[in-house]
């Protein structure tokens, strides 16, 4: 049973497809979605929300144009002198993408309570009538977008301008043409200056490096072997976040609603030549209730630069409208790094009434909470269950950033001591068999007694040992 964790609802009046916090702000939420170009009478808006009470509280909407399509992803930006950055997707008009202009990369700027459009910017070279932006990954100064059901799949890399810059557009950096659509992909600055992009299609991990003058890539890091003993289908590659420049994790159908696993990958070190390939360094089974995971959300309790001991934690979406908690952590010692406990911690059943579209975590608020964002597409629902933090006391600088790790308690896996209980009760009862045996023929001292309680024509005549009744008088 879950614990009780607090949450909020909100029902809007568009479908949700994009839900993103604020990096710089735990109680600011931006939302966006709607009913596409013509097609339902519903409309497409972007909302700003206010987070910090119980009742989510709406700050500012746009309602965007009918003729377009919704918005279907969606970044938060730098702060600005006066406003913000909403970074989004939404492909053009049905009349401009026949005349071949999609500018589906939309840049708008909120103010307290006004969100205005600031530019509008085609980044795919591609003509696909069918492609649409599904993924959008931003890291300071770098970002990047992939395509969605398009012929020609692509990601295409860009700069974005400085946060005190007037500009808002981006500066294209180049696009990689794709043999298979990326699953999912993640974008971190690794180094000053240096940016690495991880994206994952079915069965493979690739990594571009991004420096001011060139990308190279992309990297084939990890392929999903074959299991040949067994001849199980190889698992699937749903959704890939960083957690260090030295790790990733990420959540892995098994073909057939045959479950879901969470593994974490260690990467090829800087140091290595081109070609090197990850290490699975901890891996773990969901619970066996999820056939199949939709999405996956990770929070940094204690983010710091060398990343010294912390613990993440993860949050998994899946098919039956749920969500399940995990924590991980990672351990730094002269250098060397490790994760391990990738243990679960509860699940969320039944969050909203139809299919989960996005999932998101704040940064840790003032008052030790995380807050967990989810969003419904068909219900409209918006759900933030606010999770407890607590401090740990270390005897270390004062320099160093106070460490969390989150107020619930988390299990590891059971499976070896469900194999010792099933060992010991197996022991235990052979040992009566065999002991009611010999008894039952006369070979043991009498313990269990089974002689009273069998026929006699079961019985062979004691040659060692008498029964309760041999030798009286």
């Amino acid at each position: 049973m879950a614990p009780a964790i607090p949450s909020s609802e909100l029902k809007l009046s568009y479908p949700l497809y994009a839900v993103e916090f604020d990096p710089e702000d735990a109680n600011r939420l931006v939302i966006g979605g709607g009913g596409g170009a013509n097609r339902s009478g519903v409309g497409n808006k972007i909302s700003v929300l206010n987070t910090s009470k119980e009742e989510i509280q709406i700050v500012s909407e746009i309602e965007l144009s009918r003729d377009e399509d919704s918005v279907n992803t969606i970044a938060v930006g730098p702060r600005r002198k006066n406003d913000f950055l909403i970074y989004t997707g939404i492909n053009s008009s049905e009349d401009d993408i026949n005349k071949g202009k999609n500018e589906h990369f939309r840049v708008f700027s909120a103010e307290k309570t006004n969100i205005t459009e600031s530019s509008r910017t085609s980044l795919f070279s591609a003509s696909d009538k069918e492609a649409y932006q599904r993924l959008l990954r931003i890291s300071n100064r770098i970002g990047a977008v992939a395509t969605g059901t398009s012929k020609d799949p692509q990601i295409s890399v860009f700069d974005l301008p400085a946060p005190d810059s007037p500009k808002t557009a981006p500066k294209p950096r180049g696009n990689l043409e794709l043999v298979r659509e990326a699953t999912d992909m993640d974008l971190l600055q690794i180094s000053k200056d240096t940016y690495q992009l991880i994206y994952c299609d079915n069965y493979e991990l690739h990594t571009l490096n991004i420096t001011k003058d060139k990308i190279d890539g992309p990297n084939n890091i990890w392929s999903t072997p074959d299991d040949d003993a067994t001849g199980r289908p190889r698992t699937i590659f749903r959704s890939i976040r960083y957690l260090t420049p030295t790790f990733v994790l990420a959540v892995a159908n098994i073909p057939n609603s045959g479950g879901a696993v969470l593994q974490g990958f260690r990467l090829p070190s800087p140091s290595e030549p081109l070609g090197g390939k990850a290490r699975l360094a901890v891996s773990t089974q969901l619970p066996k209730s999820i056939k199949r995971a939709t999405g996956l959300a990770i929070s940094n309790l204690t983010p710091s630069t060398p990343q010294g001991d912390a613990q993440f934690v993860i949050a998994v979406t899946d098919h039956q409208n749920s969500i399940t908690l995990h924590t991980l952590e990672h351990q730094s010692l002269s250098g060397i790094s490790l994760i391990t406990k990738l243990h679960v911690v509860t699940t969320f059943k039944n969050v909203h009434p139809a299919p989960i579209s996005g999932v998101a975590f704040s940064k840790p608020t003032p008052n030790s909470t995380l807050k967990l964002a989810s969003i419904g597409s068909m219900g409209n629902t918006l759900v933030i269950h606010t999770l407890p933090l607590k401090k740990i006391s270390l005897q270390t600088s004062n320099k160093k950033p106070p460490r969390y790790v989150l107020a619930l308690k988390s299990y590891g896996p059971r499976t070896g001591s469900h194999l010792l209980i099933f060992t010991a009760i197996f022991a235990l009862i052979a040992s009566i068999l065999v002991q009611g045996v010999l008894e039952m023929n006369g070979l043991a001292q009498p313990r269990l007694h089974t002689r009273k309680f069998l026929p006699e024509s079961w019985h062979i005549s004691s040659r060692f040992f008498p029964t309760e009744n041999n030798g009286a008088g």
